[in-house]
């Protein structure tokens, strides 16, 4: 099996997704061969694992927790003919490496390779379409989340066939193929947590923030900087978003593949609303406080698929950051408690690996 990837390389999410896929085909075609299309953390994530080779894509500068249409639209427009010339430089290599299918998540390039090649291409993606109609019943979204949501369905609608991974049950659908959270390591396949707390050399169960592979969080850990002594805690924070001072309850480490042992032996989880964290929250069972970007439509929707499973924080002015968290830590424990009674499974990458085989075997 032949499976060329296309891979957005805003923060690592997508990546780790792809990976844990990949992992999945291999365990059932130990012979396949995959060819990353990729930018920025996805080329960086790949770079060694599997044959790469580079492509143009978004750039979505910021610091502050706000997606805003003027930034992404000066750095960014561009963009159609990016897209179009990456998509003729790469049709020769592509020819070559000769896939037997193409999975992309919203780089339209693989799209267009897919058209270019005769084969059948899937969109591997968090975005619910289903879920955005039944949030906009109840709020309106404002004109850059809908530009935002027609541009994903457009992405889906292109595409010969969708996978959506989804943080919640959703009934089977006609136009959807809906797949469960997708996790690089289930929590059985790790150590016991006492072992794991000698490994990692800790004397106490940490809280997580992970900011991601993007600079959208830097806005929270430098408030988190500025009021963590006010609690008993020891927080670890994972991402490349800001630079963080260490303080003496305050640990900054940047992006590791031993991120999901921290987070077995964590008490809870403060992050922003990417996906692949939240799948990975929910499926290791962890309390949660969650704080998504504003107007970035995918993050908005995943908060709203939680709100009954976590705390939505919006505010991440020190002060309101400070009464966020202390809300948080005192309800840990009954969140533990309800987290544990969720009956969700790790099967969303065996779920998208066999649906990918499958669909690379018919007849286009």
């Amino acid at each position: 099996m032949r499976v060329l990837f296309f891979v957005t390389g805003f923060g690592y999410g997508d990546a780790t997704r792809v990976n844990a896929v990949i992992d999945e085909i291999l365990k059932k075609e130990p012979e396949s061969k995959f060819l990353i299309a990729g930018y920025d953390s996805s080329l960086d994530y790949f770079k060694g694992k599997y044959r790469t080779v580079k492509i143009s894509g978004y750039r979505i500068p910021g610091r502050e927790m706000k997606f805003t249409f003027l930034p992404f639209a000066a750095n960014n427009y561009m963009l159609p003919l990016v897209w179009i010339f990456t998509a003729f430089r790469l049709k020769k290599e592509a020819k070559k490496f000769n896939p037997d299918i193409i999975v992309t998540d919203f780089e339209p390039a693989g799209i267009t390779i897919s058209k270019f090649l005769h084969k059948k291409c899937v969109a591997l993606y968090g975005f619910d379409p289903a879920l955005y109609a039944q949030y906009s019943k109840e709020h309106k979204p404002n004109r850059l989340m809908a530009m935002e949501a027609f541009f994903l369905r457009k992405v889906y609608d292109m595409s010969d066939y969708s996978i959506v991974v989804s943080l919640i049950r959703r009934k089977k659908s006609l136009v959807y193929n809906y797949v469960e959270p997708i996790v690089r390591v289930k929590p059985q396949q790790l150590l016991p947590e006492p072992r794991l707390m000698k490994e990692l050399n800790l004397d106490r169960r940490p809280i997580l923030v992970m900011l991601g592979g993007s600079d959208f969080g830097a806005a929270l850990v430098e408030s988190l900087a500025k009021v963590s002594m006010e609690f008993n805690e020891l927080f670890i924070v994972f991402g490349s978003g800001a630079g963080v001072e260490p303080q003496k309850n305050l640990r900054y480490m940047p992006f590791s593949e031993d991120f999901l042992k921290y987070l077995k032996v964590s008490k809870g989880l403060i992050t922003l609303a990417g996906q692949n964290t939240l799948g990975e929250g929910l499926v290791f069972k962890k309390p949660m406080l969650i704080f998504p970007i504003q107007d970035h439509v995918e993050q908005q929707m995943n908060a709203y698929a939680l709100k009954d499973n976590a705390i939505i924080g919006r505010n991440l002015m020190p002060e309101s950051l400070k009464k966020s968290i202390a809300d948080f830590i005192a309800k840990i424990p009954q969140m533990r408690y309800d987290a544990a009674k969720l009956n969700l499974s790790a099967n969303g990458s065996q779920q998208a690996a066999d649906i990918i085989l499958r669909l690379a075997k018919m007849r286009k």
